[in-house]
């Protein structure tokens, strides 16, 4: 239930700064710095923590997670069709709302979650262990699945943000590329 209720650092931009000798008048920066302690203790070097402190700071503009409802209504429409969709692909799975209203209509459909966010990708993965979690940008996902998935089914951030594809920058159509 806890991990679940998990919903980003989105618009919390207080874990942008290092809290060290800040005053505390709200409480923000005694609740960053035990984000620091907790990350630091439970990553096994300098690195590890660089890399989830660094998915935290980068997703402030854009984690905001689905509410379930928008899923389960998304999902809906889907199945409304009459389209039972056996492969499914989250490009921005977030901590799984979408998979959570696949599995309603299909317990056994086989479902694909990318999740940028180290820190809500290793949530994603404790949440739905039988699920394939790959925590990296949906950028990364190979040639090979072109085609491949039924359906893909997300909420994905929005904003002013371009990414690097070069499945779709070295593409022979005009307009992929």
């Amino acid at each position: 239930r806890t991990l679940g209720a998990y919903s980003g650092f989105g618009a919390i931009k207080e874990v942008l700064e290092n809290p060290t000798g800040k005053p505390d008048k709200d409480g923000m920066a005694t609740l960053v710095a035990e984000l620091h302690e907790v990350i630091r203790a439970n990553t096994p070097d300098e690195r590890e923590y660089k890399r989830y402190m660094d998915g935290i700071k980068n997703s402030v503009l854009t984690a905001f997670y689905t509410p379930p409802k928008v899923a389960d209504a998304i999902v809906e429409a889907i199945w409304d069709t009459r389209i039972a969709p056996q492969r499914i692909l989250d490009p921005s799975a977030g901590t799984g709302v979408f998979v959570n209203a696949v599995d309603f209509h299909n317990p056994y459909a086989e479902i694909t979650c990318f999740e940028k966010d180290p820190a809500t990708g290793l949530i994603l993965k404790h949440l739905h262990p039988e699920k394939r979690v790959r925590i990296q940008g949906f950028e990364r996902i190979e040639p090979k699945y072109a085609g491949y998935y039924d359906v893909a089914v997300s909420n994905i951030p929005f904003g002013d943000v371009a990414l690097f594809d070069p499945f779709f920058s070295t593409h022979t159509d005009p307009v992929r590329r």
